[in-house]
């Protein structure tokens, strides 16, 4: 590596490692400032001066010398401070949040190619000499750990900071760059150990979370090749029995036909072993490239303690910042996404939240108000709330400024704080008053495929709930087939899936709705038509799913429900990243692709088409007359396989688990019974057995649909009784339907 490549590689490493020390300076003087006579306050001064003292010799090693000199004074300073000869106060810390700041811009200053003298770092260097105390300093090495015994050399002149450096100074003229290999800084006192952590450029880890999910594809093709083999062989096995029959004279034929099936089946179980060999490699190397893109959520909340002292103290208030769920690791394209609005959400809190002083003291609050940010995972659904416990909105103020922009009445009214540019502030300032803090808050949110809620209490305080993916890589969702297309609707947007009957659809104020129980009726549109694709005649209009989205929850007629899977997501390139109704895609085991839909972008798009009626249903099936029952505890797969039956035409009774589902059957009767396995009070194994010793129901049809896969839960399951058996993890609706329709002899 020759002088000048490793000049720009000391120089990138630096760049890295200078937010980490910008970001232990700031935790620590905030910490300081709030408690400078605490019991951690001298640690957080030893965590200081470690700080200062590692980014100062990195700075010497790349020749950085104004961000030497800052981090020197920098030493000095907090020495005198852990020797008590300084005691710092509310301008000493400015000063020392300046420097901080300095470095920070230091920062951007060298990814841009700037100067740093003409920078916020020249600033701050004759403030932080003018800091600390006034008699001059103790004849000894300042900055070393200890005093070191007086060297026999003669006195010299104090030399310039950089001198004060334990370790030899580099020459004043310019020295080449291979001089600054051995000039390594020592590293910092925090450092992990060696080998317990490394880094790995981002964009490294989603070239091999790309390729852990062509792993992934990969499986599942060879899973289906798998299915493929299998009826070739039952085909082979067919054709032999034929043959048999047809002539008896080809022996030998018969016997080589016997021994090729004999190979076809020793090939089929190699197939099979290699597929489970290769499922559990890449689910390993799946779940643990995941694991390496987990940072804690206080990384999402980085720099927010600092931005809202600064505010606070330029409004004259006081406010405390409280973190709950800091340690929860979550995906790191989630924690970026999230840095802008979590800084908006609580730079709004402390602005038009928390009240003056004095209006709290009026108002019997405490001084110091609060912003509690937390984040928790429910499910696969990450909730990330910013609450306060100031004013609460100004309800009239927002009604009045609605007005005055000529904005339509909506059923929530707060909901106009996400328009853009809409802002209740009396007067412009660098923080309120231009409406894009909550417009910046929802737009980023729902990029993240996410959803944002604000509730206000009148002199209570503001919460604002942000319900996102947990992870963006990987998503849940329901394929469904809609003009001709495969498309995907995730999961966490679909409240529920039913079948229509024609009689159900109503038309209110030129729209056709669907009866929603006891709720009011829901809009109901053809996605094929909202999407501009090809409506297939008679097929539209059978299933729906009632999707939640702005601005109000719709149902969406589809084609064919196909299945509920696990899904990975691939973003668009740059010529459909703006596609509005899409928000990526995802490669099936067929090799496809199906689009993953924005359900709030659908759902507006729906909306704003008008004087569309007369879905394009069949109305002249009859209903079906075969009664299945299903028993499933899972609301959702039991409404998925509910769809899907009856779609196909059947009668659909449903039950929440066995001890239901078996006296359904005595009170109404079925053809067929679908059952899931874990289920409370009664599980499907033992329901199917008290159908088999039932003498009313002891030969009725019976499969059994469970996330158990093993060899040994399917012995189980026909030892209970059941007929057929079907894996959730591979669930089509295909594999139901045909299963059914076998199992009762043909079509509804």
């Amino acid at each position: 590596m020759d002088n000048e490549k490793l000049a720009r590689r000391l120089l990138a490493t630096f760049q890295e490692e200078l937010p980490e020390h910008v970001g232990a300076l700031n935790e620590n003087l905030l910490a300081l400032e709030k408690e400078p006579l605490g019991a951690g306050a001298a640690e957080r001064l030893r965590s200081l001066f470690r700080a200062a003292h590692s980014l100062k010799g990195a700075a010497r090693s790349v020749g950085l010398k104004p961000i030497e000199e800052v981090c020197h004074h920098l030493e000095e300073i907090l020495r005198a401070v852990q020797d008590g000869d300084f005691t710092p106060g509310e301008e000493a810390f400015g000063v020392l949040f300046s420097a901080a700041d300095a470095l920070g811009d230091a920062r951007r200053r060298l990814a841009a190619g700037q100067e740093l003298t003409k920078g916020p770092l020249a600033g701050v260097l004759p403030k932080l000499a003018a800091l600390g105390p006034k008699q001059p300093p103790r004849p000894r090495e300042p900055f070393a750990p200890r005093p070191r015994p007086p060297v026999a050399a003669a006195p010299e002149p104090r030399p310039a900071p950089a001198a004060l450096e334990p370790r030899p100074a580099p020459p004043a003229a310019p020295a080449p760059p291979a001089s600054l290999a051995p000039a390594a800084p020592e590293p910092p006192a925090t450092a992990a150990a060696p080998g317990q952590q490394v880094r790995v450029a981002a964009s490294k880890l989603d070239l091999l979370l790309a390729r852990s999910g062509e792993l992934l594809v990969a499986e599942r093709r060879l899973a289906r090749n798998e299915e493929s083999l299998a009826v070739v062989g039952e085909s082979l096995g067919r054709l032999q029995r034929d043959w048999k029959l047809a002539i008896q004279d080809q022996g030998e034929l018969t016997s080589r036909l016997r021994h090729a099936r004999a190979d076809l089946e020793r090939l089929g179980a190699t197939l099979r072993d290699d597929r489970r060999a290769i499922g559990r490699a890449v689910a390993s190397m799946d779940e643990e490239v995941r694991r390496v893109r987990l940072l804690p959520f206080t990384e999402a909340c980085q720099g927010l303690d600092r931005a809202i002292r600064d505010l606070a103290k330029e409004r004259g208030k006081e406010v405390e910042v409280i973190v709950s769920g800091a340690a929860l690791e979550l995906d790191r394209s989630i924690l970026e996404g999230l840095k802008d609005p979590l800084l908006a959400l609580a730079r709004n809190a402390v602005d038009h939240g928390i009240e003056p002083l004095a209006k709290r003291r009026a108002s019997g609050k405490a001084e110091k108000g609060r912003v509690v940010i937390s984040a928790a995972l429910r499910g696969s659904r990450l909730e990330v709330s910013v609450e306060d416990d100031g004013a609460g909105v100004d309800l009239a103020a927002v009604e009045k400024r609605s007005l005055e922009r000529g904005l339509p009445a909506a059923r929530d009214q707060l909901a106009v704080l996400f328009e853009p540019g809409f802002s209740t502030a009396a007067r412009v300032t660098d923080i309120s008053g231009r409406g894009v803090g909550l417009d910046i808050v929802k737009t980023r949110v729902t990029e993240l495929r996410g959803t944002v809620e604000l509730t206000s209490r009148p002199g209570q305080g503001t919460r604002v709930e942000l319900t996102l993916p947990a992870t963006l890589t990987t998503l849940r969702a329901l394929l469904v087939s809609a003009g001709g297309e495969t498309l995907a609707i995730p999961g966490a947007s679909v409240e529920r899936l039913l079948r229509i009957d024609p009689k159900e659809i109503r038309s209110i104020g030129g729209r056709e709705v669907v009866a929603s129980g006891s709720g009011p009726p829901i809009p109901i549109f053809s996605l094929a038509r909202v999407l501009s694709l090809p409506e297939r005649e008679g097929r539209s209009g059978k299933i729906v799913a009632v999707a939640t989205g702005a601005p109000m929850p719709a149902a969406f007629a589809v084609d064919d429900l196909l299945s509920e899977r696990e899904i990975l997501v691939k973003a668009l390139g740059p010529r459909l990243r703006k596609a509005g109704k899409v928000a990526g895609a995802t490669v099936l085991e067929t090799g496809h692709v199906a689009l993953i839909l924005n359900v709030a972008e659908v759902t507006r798009a729906a909306f704003e088409r008008t004087g569309e009626t007369s879905l394009a249903v069949d109305r002249t099936k009859p209903l079906s007359k075969r009664r299945i029952l299903l028993a499933d505890d899972s609301a959702t797969t039991r409404s998925l396989e509910r769809a899907i039956l009856e779609a196909a035409g059947y009668e659909v009774v449903t039950a929440v688990d066995g001890e239901q589902a078996f006296r359904l059957l005595h009170d109404r009767g079925a053809d067929l019974v679908v059952s899931d396995i874990d289920m409370p009070r009664m599980d499907g194994l033992t329901l199917c057995k008290a159908v088999r010793g039932s003498k009313r129901f002891r030969d009725l049809p019976l499969v059994l649909v469970s996330s158990l896969e093993s060899e040994r839960d399917r012995a189980r399951g026909g030892e209970a009784g059941a007929d057929a058996y079907i894996v959730k993890s591979g669930f089509d609706q295909r594999d139901l339907l045909t299963t059914v329709a076998q199992l009762l002899g043909g079509a509804p």
